[in-house]
């Protein structure tokens, strides 16, 4: 009697108590399996673009069938495929793209993950050097279709032979007569060897620098002496004397003066005390038209209409003489040296042709 009751009274608790978890257990299980259908919310990135989207996929590889997205072995992958989906869980896919490469003339396709222009170079296993040029710039992104070129500089040092040519140079020349020209060096062209840096893009030439020069043959100016004495009749039309205006400096019995004139073509005679036709104890012998005292190795007689009185001549052939005297034969370019003796005046005779150069009423 007594353990039927305490049965009765234990199978009465065990029946609350299954009940009171059947009440806390079934909502649960209900819970759960809600939960279990519900879509989760993943963030997808693909290629750099990432966008969150809803899916019921239990794995990572349902998510991407789901989304028609095939994975290849060189796509770069995270998680894994098997890995299991959770709310919230990121989801990161690289693939593989192929980008052409102009290079050497030629194009090369390049697979890479890389989304830069230097990491799908390395990528490609294609060196590069620091003078090469590359577009877009290595540090420039990539997109899909991008597409890469790389030229190729050289810089070399070349050697090349060239022409130096001469210039013509024409100089006044006073001596000779005006309108008249003459050599007085042939022009002679020179030889030189140039150094230059040249930059290659692709083996054609894009620039190139002249380092140094080396002339191997000087060349040589071809230099023409131009007349600028003007010519003039004498007045016993017998005789033509140049007369040119200064062009510079001369350097004559070693002085250096700057003639006012040149005369040219002039004739050369001599004459002496006893030349004049007085006698010795006479007091004009021997005293010249400025009423100096004519000494040899000094005094001239000359036109004062050409020569002035008192300038300073340079004869060549002579040297330097000063115009102190004149006579009735001493018209335009005629000359008459004074000398000591009757007998160095015969000697002396009759010189054609001369050049004389009217410096002035000082002696350089």
């Amino acid at each position: 009697m007594e353990l039927r009751t305490i049965w009765e009274r234990y199978k009465n608790r065990g029946l609350v108590l299954f009940g009171g978890l059947a009440l806390v257990l079934v909502p649960m299980i209900g819970y759960f399996s809600a939960q279990a259908t519900q879509p989760k919310q993943v963030t997808f990135s693909l290629d750099g673009e990432s966008r969150t989207v809803a899916t019921k996929a239990e794995t990572v590889e349902q998510f991407l069938t789901e989304r028609q997205i095939a994975v290849t072995e060189r796509d770069s992958l995270q998680p894994t495929a098997e890995t299991k989906l959770k709310n919230g869980a990121v989801i990161t896919l690289h693939t593989v793209w192929s980008i052409p490469v102009q290079i050497d003339g030629q194009t090369k396709m390049i697979d890479t993950l890389s989304r830069d222009v230097a990491g799908a170079l390395k990528d490609g296993n294609i060196a590069i050097s620091e003078k090469d040029r590359v577009e877009p710039a290595l540090t420039a992104s990539l997109a899909k279709n991008s597409a890469i070129t790389v030229k190729r500089v050289v810089e070399k040092m070349v050697e090349e032979e060239e022409r130096v040519t001469y210039q013509e140079i024409r100089k006044n020349d006073p001596v000779l007569e005006k309108g008249k020209t003459k050599v007085l060096q042939t022009g002679q062209e020179g030889k030189a060897i140039a150094h230059y840096k040249l930059v290659m893009m692709d083996g054609k030439e894009i620039s190139r620098e002249l380092v140094t020069r080396d002339v191997v043959i000087p060349k040589k100016d071809h230099v023409v002496a131009v007349g600028t004495a003007v010519a003039m009749r004498t007045e016993d039309k017998s005789q033509r004397v140049l007369i040119a205006s200064a062009a510079g400096s001369v350097s004559r019995g070693g002085k250096v003066f700057r003639p006012k004139k040149v005369l040219n073509g002039v004739t050369l005679t001599a004459y002496s005390p006893s030349g004049g036709g007085k006698h010795p104890s006479s007091p004009g012998y021997g005293r010249t038209a400025t009423g100096v005292k004519a000494k040899a190795g000094h005094t001239i007689a000359v036109d004062p209409r050409v020569i002035p009185y008192g300038w300073w001549v340079y004869i060549d052939g002579v040297g330097y003489r000063r115009a102190e005297d004149t006579g009735g034969a001493m018209q335009g370019g005629k000359i008459d040296v004074f000398v000591s003796t009757e007998s160095e005046a015969v000697q002396f005779g009759r010189k054609r042709n001369k050049t004389v150069y009217i410096i002035g009423p000082q002696k350089p």
